[in-house]
């Protein structure tokens, strides 16, 4: 409920900030190249436990623009290097990642936007018993895993994207640690990410 009242909110906001009108269908593609990243730190009684990624992002990217809405498709290949809970060394996980979004162009340079992120893991990660029972990497294992939220900026034949990506599912912070304080309350993985596009059709 709380996803559906932000989604509108969204809209409302980016539609009263003067939205501007494409004076036709448009249509733009192009190569992506991104990096994604977050750190995050849960307290213990007397420690600390971090969890963090980097990840970079190579692919393509397609994007139909139609009067006062467009959308965009990106296909992208991520190198993850993700480094779990009382593990010192970073595992890299790969993956095809998709994600499509709808927005609305403000002043014809911004570009906020939401959507939906899919992805496809590679490679033979669940195969790998270190692996099996740990939560906090279950997203990894769902198509359809996340929601995002951002803004863009069209400089000429460059579209940037400034995107924070939300897991679609929230983990119980006692399958991170069972000797958190409030090892019950929820822990939702989420990560800030910067696409550059670059439009061959320009």
């Amino acid at each position: 409920m709380k996803i559906r009242k932000s989604i509108l909110a969204f809209f409302f906001l980016a539609y009263t900030s003067v939205a501007y009108p494409s004076s036709a269908v448009g249509l733009a593609t192009g190569p992506s190249l991104g990096i994604a990243g977050f750190y995050t730190t849960f307290k213990e009684k007397n420690l600390k436990i971090s969890i963090d990624n980097l990840a970079l992002q190579i692919g393509w990217f397609a994007q139909l623009d139609l009067w006062l809405l467009y959308a965009k498709l990106d296909g992208l290949f991520v190198l993850d290097w993700y480094r779990l809970p009382n593990t010192e060394d970073s595992n890299c996980f790969k993956y095809i990642q998709a994600p499509l979004t709808i927005g609305m162009p403000v002043f014809n340079i911004f570009r906020p936007h939401i959507g939906l992120i899919f992805r496809i893991p590679l490679g033979e990660l669940y195969k790998n018993e270190k692996f099996k029972a740990n939560k906090l990497i279950e997203s990894y294992k769902k198509k359809i895993n996340g929601y995002t939220l951002g803004i863009g900026i069209a400089l000429g034949d460059f579209l940037i994207d400034i995107d924070f990506e939300l897991g679609q599912s929230r983990l119980d912070k006692k399958s991170i640690s069972s000797r958190l304080a409030d090892r019950d309350r929820g822990y939702r993985p989420k990560q800030l990410a910067l696409k550059i596009h670059y439009n061959l059709l320009g």
